[in-house]
């Protein structure tokens, strides 16, 4: 028996790469002809600033763009806390003695004493003090 099954089994392969093209020519050769390589070279010409231009163009767009987003976003914050302080300021307004207070000094609005009130009953058709 050649091999067991114990052992390992290793194929023959067929070893194609990088050092046969190497050994068999001697340098490196890059695949198609000269013309190929040159239409290559022109497009790269062509195309690399042209890239490098819309990189330029769109790296300020960015920039451009992070800026004004952080002034809204700043201007969110300052609106935020005056929100706040204007809320604080109504909600201090608007208690039952300030209310009352100003009521009172401004408009010349105060509340009834006991009997200062009449009322006028219908069914009896009278006008009663509360």
């Amino acid at each position: 028996m050649y091999q067991g099954s114990t052992h390992t089994y290793f194929r023959s392969a067929v070893h194609v790469g990088i050092r046969r093209h190497l050994s068999r020519h001697g340098s490196f050769e890059f695949p198609g002809d000269l013309t190929l390589w040159k239409a290559v070279g022109k497009m790269l010409l062509v195309l690399l600033p042209v890239v490098f231009a819309l990189h330029l163009l769109l790296s300020s767009f960015v920039e451009d763009l992070g800026k004004s987003l952080g002034a809204v976003d700043d201007s969110h914050y300052n609106l935020t806390i005056t929100n706040s302080l204007l809320k604080a300021e109504r909600s201090r307004l608007l208690t039952p003695d300030q209310v009352k207070g100003l009521a009172g000094d401004v408009l010349s609005l105060h509340v009834p004493e006991k009997g200062q009130v009449r009322v006028y009953n219908r069914t009896t058709g009278q006008f009663r003090y509360l």
